[in-house]
């Protein structure tokens, strides 16, 4: 079972989070996927990361470790077929008190 890092980089223009996975993680059953901040970022906190697509991949849900670190389990139980699913990423900018999001994907293969 593998540690996949996402670090989060930037915000783009239209407030799309930069991801130093550009977006898309590719996982196997039972790995766990991280969350970090950097700190030059722009991004203050991470206040949520849901499932938006009905495809649920996380077993249990991510949950922070602190302010600049979430973590999720990928279900240990692999599945039939290849399953992409779109998240969510609710955060907080530096000095900005409105939640915006980003909808990036994570892959996991059988």
């Amino acid at each position: 079972m593998a540690n996949h890092i996402i670090t989060i980089t930037g915000i783009e223009s239209n407030n799309d989070l930069i991801l130093s996975d550009d977006g898309l993680t590719t996982t196997e059953a039972g790995d766990t996927v991280t969350w970090l901040i950097n700190g030059n970022s722009g991004v203050a906190s991470i206040t949520a990361i849901t499932e938006i697509d009905g495809v649920d991949v996380f077993t249990p849900n991510p949950t922070p470790l602190n302010s600049t670190c979430w973590e999720g389990s990928i279900n240990p139980v692999p599945p039939a077929s290849e399953v992409t699913e779109t998240y969510t990423i609710n955060y907080l900018k530096v000095g900005d008190a409105t939640i915006y999001t980003s909808d990036p994907k994570i892959r996991v293969n059988p």
